[in-house]
């Protein structure tokens, strides 16, 4: 079953955005034990440039793609403002990530061969609403 779901193999996460659902990201060991390695994590503000969350340094958005270029991620989660994910997308897709899981409020907009999977936290919550309000 897990080779089915492509989960008997080890995949390398990066997180762009160090704000505090990137830093829990980045700080939660379960990903590790499931075969999801967190290689880097990017911000823009350099007050968090240089930050470490476990044994991860903060990079400058800026090495994005270069580091995308010679890491080679396999996944790609942009915790960003929505104002700043697509242009984050697009730098993505630039650096030839095809696999990208979005948190940021908007729906991202890629190219075919690129697989985005959007969190949506308020949906969600919505959804628990409806079935609490339902029972």
């Amino acid at each position: 079953l897990r080779e089915i779901l492509g989960l008997g193999r080890r995949y390398r996460v990066v997180v762009i955005g160090a704000g505090k659902i990137g830093s829990a990201l980045v700080q939660y060991r379960g990903f590790e034990e499931r075969g999801f390695d967190i290689s880097a994590i990017y911000d823009a503000d350099p007050a968090k440039i240089g930050q470490q969350w476990n044994g991860l340094k903060v990079q400058p958005i800026d090495e994005l793609e270069q580091d995308c270029l010679i890491r080679k991620p396999d996944i790609a989660i942009i915790v960003t403002p929505g104002e700043v994910a697509q242009p984050i997308a697009d730098r993505l897709v630039a650096a030839e990530v095809t696999a990208i899981l979005n948190f940021a409020p908007v729906q991202l907009q890629v190219p075919d061969h690129v697989t985005v999977k959007a969190v949506n936290l308020v949906l969600e919550l919505e959804a628990l609403s409806f079935a609490l309000a339902n029972r």
